[in-house]
């Protein structure tokens, strides 16, 4: 089927619609679950009415609540919705017919064939592998800002509810308890709407890089910039997550080599000495706890949390066999002791060799049709276009998410941020203001 010609005129995008659903959603834990129900009804009519790019900026605004928003049997609403505007819009609107196409129809027969008993999971695959290909179809400059400031405000504000409402008992019962800081400490780790705070994590600090790239490319004002910021930092801080620390440390080398980069030294040396200030108050207040469990760790085992001896776990299984390690143990198997905390390295477990090949040439080519179409701008800001997709890269070297939906977003928003382009004039432009 070939994507029909649309004429796409610049979208208005329906706020009330999206604020009732998120409403809806965020009084579910206090009201009764028959509100999510109602929420996705809501999803459904604006699915119905309005066309895939209004759906990807709904797609970004509900990842952030997208554990709160479930099934009574734990899935999630957000794979349903995905599923139902998948067929509504391939009937409605086509599919645009490229390399890309070939190699998801070989991803999803792949996976099928790999699929095992594990129905919901595959169907959570699949479901993000056609909705994002489906998003960037009918992708435009307009929507990529969109898409970035509605995930970064719906950030903000999950965050800030469920920190106000982390020790209650319906958000514990939602996300369940949180744990410790570390061994004997009274301090618990944040975790916003989330099960587990490293996830919650990689969402922080991928919105404090997109928020970076949208204040360089002029789409928001220094002052939304800092305050979302210092924002995102607070909630970042108080998951009390060592990885978080070393992304942000990754991200500061980013920004400073697109100031180099850009030939701006004289505001790369403040930018340098503004840093250094702000760690030494810093890491006696908000980071004093992360500090403490990184230098407190007295081997590599228990810095890295036990992840690298789960990493030889698991390379010495993939290893075992050549029906391993080409086609993995299927999507049923079980883990060993606990999840692999790398998600290349989930995917070769689960589908082997073969899979993750499949995987990055699907990404791959998605990526490099979004850079081919709308990457712009001088060379410093065209690198740091590709920030968020290093930090995404970095930050799953140690997590796993093979099957979870924020995982996906995450990688669709790293996708995208490619193709933000320069503002000249910050007046009147933007949702961030």
């Amino acid at each position: 089927m070939i994507q029909k010609k649309l004429v796409l005129d610049r979208l208005q995008y329906p706020i009330p619609g999206i604020c009732a659903i998120l409403t809806l959603i965020y009084l579910s834990p206090f009201v009764g679950a028959w509100l999510n129900y109602l929420a996705f009804s809501l999803c459904i009519y604006r699915l119905a009415k309005y066309d895939v790019r209004t759906f990807s900026i709904d797609y970004c605004c509900l990842i952030s609540v997208a554990a709160v928003f479930v099934l009574p049997s734990g899935i999630s609403f957000v794979v349903v919705l995905c599923l139902i505007a998948e067929v509504w819009f391939v009937i409605r609107d086509g599919l645009a017919i490229n390399s890309a196409l070939a190699l998801l129809v070989l991803l999803v027969c792949y996976l099928l064939l790999r699929m095992q008993f594990a129905v919901s999971d595959f169907l959570l695959c699949v479901s993000q592998f056609i909705i994002i290909y489906l998003m960037l179809s009918f992708l435009d400059a307009q929507t990529i800002v969109l898409d970035i400031e509605s995930f970064i405000i719906n950030m903000v504000v999950s965050s800030a509810y469920a920190l106000l409402l982390r020790k209650t008992p319906a958000i514990t019962h939602m996300t369940g308890a949180e744990v410790a800081a570390y061994y004997g400490s009274s301090l618990t780790r944040f975790k916003g709407l989330f099960r587990d705070p490293n996830y919650y994590m990689s969402l922080v600090i991928m919105a404090i890089v997109l928020l970076t790239l949208l204040y360089i490319k002029k789409y928001t004002s220094r002052r939304a910039f800092l305050l979302s910021i210092a924002c995102m930092l607070l909630f970042g801080a108080l998951t009390y997550s060592k990885t978080f620390i070393l992304l942000l440390g990754l991200y500061w080398l980013l920004c400073l080599f697109y100031l180099i980069r850009g030939k701006r030294y004289l505001l790369a040396f403040i930018y340098i000495f503004a840093t250094a200030f702000l760690a030494v108050i810093l890491s006696d207040t908000l980071f004093a706890t992360t500090l403490y469990r990184l230098t407190s760790a007295s081997s590599v085992r228990e810095l890295t949390t036990g992840r690298s001896i789960l990493l030889e776990m698991y390379g010495r299984e993939i290893i075992s066999s050549p029906d391993i390690l080409l086609f993995g143990n299927g999507m049923s198997a079980q883990l060993l002791k606990k999840g692999t905390h790398n998600l290349f390295l989930e995917i070769q477990y689960y589908v082997g060799l073969t899979g993750l090949i499949l995987y990055l040439l699907y990404f791959g080519i998605l990526t490099a049709q979004v850079q081919k179409k709308y990457a712009a701008g001088n060379a410093a800001a065209r690198l740091f276009s590709y920030a968020p997709l290093i930090v995404f890269i970095a930050a799953f070297c140690s997590l796993q998410g093979m099957f979870s939906v924020s995982v996906y977003t995450l990688l669709y928003l790293s996708i995208i941020s490619i193709g933000i382009a320069q503002n000249d004039c910050t007046k009147g432009k933007g949702a961030l203001k």
